[in-house]
C-alpha cells in the first residue's frame, strides 16, 4: 500500500521481484487487498483507488451525510405496508430505515447491523441470512444461504448504492453484489436508496443501471439526465 502511494499501478512481476515471493503469493495478496476494498484489480496487477471516489468502510460511512440518510429513510418508509415481506440490504441508509420503521412486517437481511436493530422489535419477523462474516462492510455470505433468495418473493427490495457513476450501480464486494442481484430478481418493487454524492463514486462490481429500478430515493434532485431514466422522489 505504501508503494501504491507513489505508483498508480503495481504489476505481479514487480511485486515478485520486490518481495522475492512466488507468483501465487502475490496473486493471493492482490486478491485480499481487492476484497478489502483497498485496491482495484487490473490485468496483470493492481491500481490505487481514486481518493475522491473511494468507497470507505461501513462504520466510516455511518458518520457521513446523516441528515441525507434520515431524509431518504423517511421516503423509503412510505413503501412499507403492514404484513409485507421486504429485503433490506447492507447499507448505512437502509440501516436508518431499519431504525425508524414501525410497521409490522417480515424482513430478510444479511446485514449484522440491520439484524441487531430489528431483533428487538416485536412487530418484525426477522430472517437473517448467515455465512462467513465480512468485517469491513458487516455482512454475512454463504452460497447455500444466498440460494434461499431464489425461492422468496419480496413486496420490495431496498438497496443502498455504494457508487452511481455514469448511472451504473456498483459495489466493492462481489458477494454483496451477488446477494443484491438475487433479491432483486423476485422483488415486486426495486427501490434504490442513495445520497446525491454517490453519483460521483464507483466501485468494482456492477449490478445494473439506475433504469433497472422502479424508484430512486435521494436527498437532492439529480441532473435532468438522471431524472429522465427513472421516477425520482427527493
Amino acid at each position: 500500500m505504501k508503494l501504491l502511494e507513489t505508483h498508480d499501478t503495481l504489476t505481479t512481476e514487480q511485486m515478485i521481484q520486490q518481495f522475492q515471493v512466488s507468483r501465487d503469493t502475490v496473486r493471493r495478496d492482490f486478491a485480499k487487498l481487492s476484497n478489502e476494498g483497498k485496491v482495484r484489480r487490473v490485468h496483470g496487477g493492481i491500481m490505487s483507488l481514486p481518493k475522491s471516489n473511494e468507497i470507505v468502510s461501513f462504520n466510516a460511512r455511518m458518520n457521513d451525510f446523516t441528515a441525507a440518510k434520515d431524509h431518504i429513510a423517511q421516503l423509503a418508509e412510505q413503501f412499507i405496508q403492514a404484513q409485507g415481506t421486504y429485503f433490506f440490504d447492507v447499507s448505512t441508509t437502509v440501516l436508518k430505515l431499519a431504525q425508524i420503521m414501525k410497521t409490522k412486517a417480515t424482513i430478510y437481511t444479511y446485514s449484522l447491523d440491520n439484524a441487531i436493530m430489528l431483533s428487538a422489535d416485536p412487530n418484525i419477523s426477522l430472517h437473517l441470512l448467515g455465512g462467513q462474516f465480512f468485517e469491513k462492510n458487516r455482512f454475512f455470505y454463504s452460497l447455500n444461504e444466498a440460494e434461499l433468495l431464489n425461492h422468496l418473493q419480496f413486496d420490495a427490495a431496498f438497496i443502498g448504492a455504494a457508487g452511481l457513476k455514469n448511472g451504473q450501480i456498483s459495489f466493492e464486494d462481489q458477494a454483496d453484489a451477488y446477494l443484491k442481484q438475487l433479491a432483486l430478481k423476485n422483488a415486486k418493487q426495486k427501490i434504490l436508496l442513495a445520497e446525491n454524492a454517490k453519483f460521483a463514486k464507483e466501485s468494482t462490481y456492477l449490478i445494473g443501471n439506475i433504469a433497472d429500478f422502479d424508484y430512486l430515493l435521494t436527498d437532492k434532485k439529480p441532473t435532468d439526465e438522471i431524472c429522465s431514466q427513472i421516477e425520482v422522489k427527493y
